[in-house]
């Protein structure tokens, strides 16, 4: 019984010398794939290439090119499914910012509409503070869903000015016209 536990001991222990023998090896094959293949794309970043294949694991045990395209189309794969998530999440907030903005406009037109033909500026005023929440409630909307603002700029501009107009029309109800 103790003969076979020596045997058996040593046929582990000869075993995990055998692996980590063979190992640099292997590892040596695998980044001399990568490096060379990497260093033969046109057009492309070597370090990009190198960073893609070398942090997958799959890339980093491919044996050959094939299994290298391999690892590259599954990155590009989880990457185009990412972005066409986002791009759905975009797009769908993007319709709720133009129903913001659709009510902002509603808001605005009939202040003017207000101011023009001389009515009080107590019944203005909570339209265009209102207006000027709106550009507020798409940024939320957008950061909150598609974690993306393409109108940051436009939102933040179009607040201020409806603050602005807001905020004058609140002056005139404290001092007058």
């Amino acid at each position: 019984m103790k003969e076979s536990f020596v045997c058996s001991s040593q046929m582990q222990l000869l075993t995990v010398l055998l692996s980590l023998a063979i190992l640099p090896g292997l590892v040596a094959s695998t980044s001399s794939l990568i490096n060379t293949t990497c260093s033969r794309i046109p057009e492309m970043s070597y370090d990009y290439c190198v960073g893609v294949l070398s942090a997958d694991p799959a890339g980093a045990s491919a044996t050959d090119k094939r299994g290298l395209a391999v690892v590259a189309a599954n990155q590009s794969m989880h990457n185009v499914t990412s972005t066409l998530h986002m791009l759905s999440d975009l797009v769908r907030e993007l319709n709720t910012c133009i129903e913001y903005y659709k009510y902002m406009d509603e808001l605005t037109a009939s202040a003017i509409e207000d101011f023009h033909a001389g009515r009080d500026a107590r019944g203005i005023y909570p339209k265009l503070r209102y207006a000027s929440d709106e550009p507020l409630s798409c940024d939320m909307a957008l950061f909150e869903g598609a974690k993306k603002n393409p109108v940051e700029k436009e939102n933040s501009e179009n607040k201020y000015l409806a603050h602005l107009a807001s905020g004058i029309t609140f002056l005139m109800l404290n001092g007058g016209s």
